[in-house]
């Protein structure tokens, strides 16, 4: 089960992670994250810890570049693997662009590994079987999008 790569625009990144409430020093993990740029936002704008789990080698490869040129050491990681292999019991906050088959079927390894009170926050897609305790409509460059709250 793969999405395909579509990056959130950088404007629904940041209201993600405004939604999440994401403070400086917490664990932000951007599962599916493509070329890291929640992973980045977050650290540069949030001050958090940022991991992003990509699959895609060449995405990893950009994410490592990207972190690189920024000097984002020791504050942003890309693991490059499956999704579905990694230990989310080390975040904070997980941001979901993946769709909602996927997010089905990540939905009981988020609520087994996150501890309470984590925030999980997704992009145009809701997780079924959860109920968000906020969603919003935010205007993109070209069409409304949608965020969804759900905390653990």
């Amino acid at each position: 089960m793969t999405a395909p790569y579509v990056p959130t625009p950088r404007d629904i990144a940041l209201e993600m992670l405004r939604i999440a409430d994401v403070k400086p020093g917490e664990v932000v993990v951007d599962p599916g994250a493509g070329e890291c740029g929640i992973v980045t936002l977050a650290v540069t704008v949030f001050n958090a810890i940022g991991i992003g789990i990509e699959i895609n080698s060449a995405l990893v490869r950009a994410c490592i570049e990207n972190f690189e040129r920024l000097g984002l050491k020791g504050r942003a990681y890309i693991v490059w693997g499956d999704l579905f292999d990694f230990d989310y019991s080390i975040a904070d906050v997980v941001t979901l662009y993946l769709g909602s088959d996927i997010n089905e079927t990540l939905r009981p390894k988020l609520s087994r590994e996150l501890r309470r009170g984590a925030r999980v926050v997704s992009h145009d897609f809701e997780v079924p079987g959860w109920r968000a305790e906020k969603t919003i409509t935010v205007s993109g460059p070209f069409r409304m999008h949608r965020v969804y709250l759900y905390i653990i």
